[in-house]
């Protein structure tokens, strides 16, 4: 994601504009995860009832049926830059070191993080309690 400044100048967002981002996919994926009680694994949505964190957060941004399986979320990263243009290394001390998103599945399906405490991770305010 490039940013143009009102002069014209194209540069790379500093790391505070994105970081408003990441608060809001927080919140995304707890609003969703309300919609949706059980946590999905290995799939964005299983039936009526469950949803992994990246389902949780197109779910808190987007109406969606009330059987979703087999629905993928589209384009995301339109609504998230955050989630192409941030890496993170993942906190189970696994080293990877992955986008955002592919980091938010690898903590759903890999290491079975809760989607609250994902959204928690995600929140810049859980890197500043962390420092």
């Amino acid at each position: 994601m490039l940013i143009t400044s009102p002069s014209g100048r194209v540069r790379y967002p500093r790391p505070d504009e994105i970081r408003h981002d990441e608060a809001e996919l927080a919140q995304a994926i707890l609003d969703g995860a309300h919609t949706r009680p059980d946590q999905a694994f290995g799939e964005y949505f299983v039936g009526r009832r469950a949803s992994c964190a990246l389902g949780a957060a197109y779910e808190g941004m987007y109406r969606l049926p009330g059987d979703a399986s087999g629905i993928r979320p589209k384009h995301l990263e339109r609504l998230f830059d955050c989630l192409e243009y941030t890496l993170r290394s993942c906190p189970e001390g696994c080293r990877k070191r992955l986008s955002l998103g592919a980091m938010i599945l690898h903590l759903n399906d890999d290491h079975h993080w809760t989607r609250e405490a994902i959204a928690h991770w995600v929140s810049p305010k859980a890197e500043s309690e962390q420092g």
